[in-house]
């Protein structure tokens, strides 16, 4: 049952309301300059303090996310880009940031030369348009839910033929996203399958008083050198600074889920909050957990990055005997569920 504004049950709200979109609700837009010129966005207001943006023609990720005004998502200065603008080499030149930026779905890490073929970084599926399959409000057993559902494809006439349906649900009175992917092998021939989870935070819940709860497990750099402690926190801006990657290869699960928490203290109208998010996620899904941080000015960011594989390659896992495969007609499933807190400290 729903309580919001001291009202519960979905009777008592709607008496006070001509249109439940007073208090949640969402718009399709399309943006209008820049390089993101022509893309499709659908701003999402839940209606207790979670507001959120939908890239539709950016593989249905995540951008722009605030909780009661305050910014958890990192941007990049790249600002919004259309999948027009995408460079198979150079991944960097159109990475939006944003809450979530898929990695996928034939090859996601470095670049790599696997079997005669060139892999560029990330994969391309991030500057793939979906198809908008739904968006909608409902209520659901006295649940008011916005939910929101898109079909992503990789294809390649005679190669693979992967789709990726996104599902992403928020409710009214829960600062919750929940997100579930199931990628299908829609060929006749089998097809080498990586994916990664990009969620990507930034100031104020990133600062050198944040701390960053990782349950514990083996932990190993991939770019990055000397002792891997030091993990759990963050510099403040450094001048030159440089990214490091560090995979954690089997972290502690509860009941087969991983939960990771970042939390800071940071001045919300004029006053001390405890600001906080938890990310849940299915372990057997994605066995690996990778942590890139990039603490140079200007750019100041944490991703916290699940994935069926290391960012070491595709080549790199192929040559370990570790590299995915979907059988054909096989679909796997990704879920996720985030969620935000804001309170006295």
């Amino acid at each position: 049952m729903v309580h919001v504004y001291g009202r519960s049950g979905k009777r008592d709200l709607i008496e006070h309301v001509a249109d439940i979109r007073q208090l949640a609700g969402f718009q399709r837009m399309q943006l209008v300059q820049g390089k993101g010129k022509g893309s499709e966005i659908i701003q999402v207001r839940n209606g207790s303090g979670l507001q959120f943006q939908i890239a539709v023609d950016r593989a249905f990720d995540i951008g722009m996310c605030e909780i009661h005004g305050i910014p958890v998502a990192w941007l990049s200065q790249n600002g919004p880009v259309s999948p027009f603008f995408y460079e198979k080499d150079e991944w960097n030149r159109s990475f939006e940031g944003g809450l979530l930026a898929t990695c996928g779905l034939t090859t996601m890490g470095k670049p790599s030369v696997d079997e005669g073929r060139s892999f560029g970084p990330h994969g391309r599926i991030s500057s793939t348009p979906a198809e908008l399959l739904q968006s909608e409000g409902r209520w659901n057993d006295g649940q008011y839910e916005l939910i929101f559902r898109g079909l992503v494809r990789e294809s390649s006439v005679g190669g693979e033929n992967l789709t990726m349906e996104r599902t992403i649900v928020t409710r009214l009175g829960d600062n919750r996203i929940h997100i579930t992917d199931k990628v299908t092998n829609e060929s006749f021939r089998q097809v080498e399958h990586l994916m990664m989870h990009h969620f990507n935070f930034g100031f104020p819940l990133i600062g050198d008083s944040c701390a960053i709860d990782i349950p514990p497990g083996p932990k190993r750099w991939i770019n990055g050198e000397g002792p891997t402690d030091g993990w759990n926190g963050f510099p403040a801006p450094v001048e030159n600074g440089r990214p490091t990657v560090m995979v954690h290869e089997d972290v502690q699960a509860h009941e087969g889920s991983v939960q990771v928490r970042i939390s800071n203290t940071v001045i919300h109208n004029g006053q001390e909050s405890k600001l906080a998010v938890k990310l849940g996620y299915d372990k057997t899904a994605s066995p690996y957990l990778t942590q890139w941080k990039h603490p140079g000015k200007g750019v100041y960011v944490l991703g916290i990055e699940p994935g069926n594989a290391t960012t070491e390659g595709r080549a790199v896992h192929r040559q370990r005997g570790t590299l995915p495969i979907l059988a054909p007609g096989e679909q796997k499933t990704y879920t996720f569920c985030i969620e935000f807190q804001l309170g006295g400290v």
